[in-house]
Parts: C-alpha cells; structure tokens; sequence
C-alpha cells in the first residue's frame, strides 16, 4: 500500500509561483492521476521517487518509509524500490534492448542478468528486438524496452509519466492492455500520469483528478469523468463523457453500429469492429439535449429516459449529472435549468444524435 500526503511549493523571484498538496492511498492496481498541465501530477511521480524533496509530510511504501519531514528520513532514490518509465523512454542509445534491460536488473547474480532481460522481452512480445539498438525500434518498441528495464529491478511500486503519449492509437491501445496486464501478473501498485480519459478509463482502477495542485475528486474513473463533483473537477475532465461498452450489432446498409453499454445502448456511426469487441465511447456534454418530455419526431437516433442525479455549476457554465443505465453529464444554460425545473429526482429525457457519439478506441 501507498501512503502519500506532502506538500511542496516552488518559488520563482522570491514569491511562491505554485504550491502542491497531495494526500492519498493506493491499496492496489492501476491508479491514474488526470488533470491539465500544471497540475502537479508528474511532481507527485518525482516526489514519489526522490527526485523531489516535499517540504514536510510522509511518503510510504508497505513498512518502508521513503520521506518524513517529522523524522528527518528521506531516502536517496537508490534505496526507494521503484521502477519510473519516463515520456521520452530514456534508453541508453549506445546499448542494445537487452543491454537496456540488463543495465536495470541488480538483484539477479551476473550470470542470470541476461536470461531475465530475455524473459521480460519475451513477455512484452519484443523479443526479437534483444540485438537492436533504440535506433532500430519502432516508438512501440522502445516504450516496451524501457517498461521491461523498469520492471528489471523487481520494484515494489511502478511510476508511469504519460509513458504513450507519443505512440499512435492504435500501437497506444495495445500497448495499454499490456500495461494491465503485467500490473495483473506483478501485483505491485501502478500510479499512471496521463492526459488521456481513454487511457484512464481503460487502465485505471482509481483516478485522482488534479487542478492548481491539488487532488479535487477521487474514486473510480467512469465516476470521476461522467460525475464530476464540482466545477473545477467538471472543467479539469472537459466536457466528455466517456463510456465503456462493448460492439452489440452492425447495420452497415444503414450505416450504424449499436454499442451495450451494460445500462442501456446507443446507436453510433458505423465502425468495421467485430461484435461483442470492447470499445471506448465518447460524447461531448455540449452534445447532448436534455428534455422533460419523450420527443418522437427527431433525427437524434438515441433517447435515453433518465434521472437527474446532480447539478454543478456556478451559474454562467453549468453540468447536469443524469443516470440512463450509464452515468452522463449534460451541459446546460442557467436559463434552461430554471425553465425545466432541473434538480436531483427529477426525470428526464436526453437526445443524441449518432454522429455525437465519437469512437475513442
């Protein structure tokens, strides 16, 4: 288990230009931390690691202390049982993928060093890759050598910091699944920075949202993403909502797709995915109508009955949370919260046309 709760702050010409408060637990799996850029969550990763001192507080790992302001104890990066995968992967240009590898393993007499780098390749599928250098990896590649070299050292806790922002959606999607899956077999927790609701959605098992600094909403991400608690966490998660579904059946004559949803379903643009396939589902809260009453004659091909579960706003931008089987947010004018009488309990109606609902992955 990970216990973390420092502050830091940095100063720029003497004054202070940001200020860090960070306080959680990650008991197990994939926690991701999400918000803009600015927000603190790579300085979290660093602190985490020892590469950023925090002011006072404690960072803990198991029975391990790594810092406490209060005790004087801050071990040097060396002594902190964590493997980092950095953004820009960091492989040593002069050495080959299992040299990479190798240079990572310390706990493993010499003689083994290189049959666990092999086996980490192999697990990560890029075990023909042993004998290239960086050069001759592909971005994919690369972002799996500097996974296994992470992994090499058997440490207690991995840091990711938007380990594939630089990949394309599709090389990014497997390569994600991967990353679960070794979480799965190593059973050691995971904190993931990412921008990305796709990669949090479908990797993570808890999400901490972050604005100027501090953590605003956490829990589970389809939660933190569909059912923002307030406007600065609707504003730090934009206006998407984004749905986890699965492929239920093609119309290609009629050019559409239906997606389960598990609480209802939604017809979408037509897409060549097999059936029952998991897909990534986004729509934008701006996208979506909300009515009090059924409307029957309209080009929007999805009606959802529903029930308004909150309202967040501060009058000029406003989010009404609903649940249609699923959870979805609905941005809406102060005007017409009034005009239809939005508040929790109430039922209503929301309109989505087809091509609103955009496939993410």
């Amino acid at each position: 288990m990970l216990r973390v709760d420092f502050k830091k702050q940095f100063k720029t010409g003497g004054r202070v230009s940001f200020r860090l408060e960070a306080s959680f637990v990650v008991q197990q799996g994939i926690a991701v931390l999400f918000g803009p850029s600015g927000s603190g969550k790579t300085t979290i990763l660093r602190s985490i690691a020892g590469l950023v001192i925090p002011d006072d507080g404690r960072i803990e790992l198991d029975n391990q202390v790594y810092f406490d302001s209060a005790a004087g104890i801050s071990l040097p990066i060396q002594k902190r049982s964590i493997g980092f995968v950095f953004q820009d992967y960091l492989l040593f240009p002069h050495l080959t993928a299992l040299q990479n590898v190798v240079y990572g393993i310390r706990s493993v007499a010499s003689g083994g060093r290189r049959d666990r780098a092999r086996h980490l390749l192999e697990i990560l599928g890029i075990g023909d890759t042993a004998d290239r250098y960086p050069r001759q990896l592909s971005g994919g590649e690369q972002q799996r050598v500097a996974l296994a070299r992470a992994l090499a050292s058997d440490p207690a806790i991995l840091l990711l910091d938007e380990p594939l922002s630089s990949l394309d959606a599709a090389t990014r999607l497997r390569l994600l699944e991967e990353i679960v899956d070794v979480q799965r077999k190593t059973k050691i927790p995971f904190v993931y920075v990412t921008h990305s609701p796709v990669d949090a959605v479908r990797a993570g098992d808890s999400a901490l949202i972050l604005d100027s600094g501090r953590i605003i909403q956490e829990g589970k991400p389809l939660e933190v993403f569909n059912a923002p608690r307030n406007l600065a966490a609707s504003r730090a998660v934009v206006n998407e909502n984004v749905l986890l579904g699965r492929i239920w059946d093609h119309q290609e004559e009629e050019g559409i797709s239906v997606i389960d949803l598990g609480g209802c379903r939604l017809v979408t643009p037509y897409n060549s995915l097999r059936k029952n396939s998991p897909v990534t589902i986004g729509i934008r809260s701006d996208d979506i109508i909300i009515s009090r009453e059924p409307i029957r004659q309209t080009s929007a091909r999805n009606m959802l009955e529903g029930t308004v579960t909150d309202v967040v706003g501060d009058g000029s931008e406003t989010n009404v949370l609903t649940w249609c089987g699923v959870s979805l947010k609905v941005r809406v004018t102060a005007q017409a919260i009034k005009a239809l009488g939005l508040q929790p309990g109430v039922k209503v109606y929301l309109l989505i046309k087809a091509s609103s609902c955009h496939v993410l992955s």
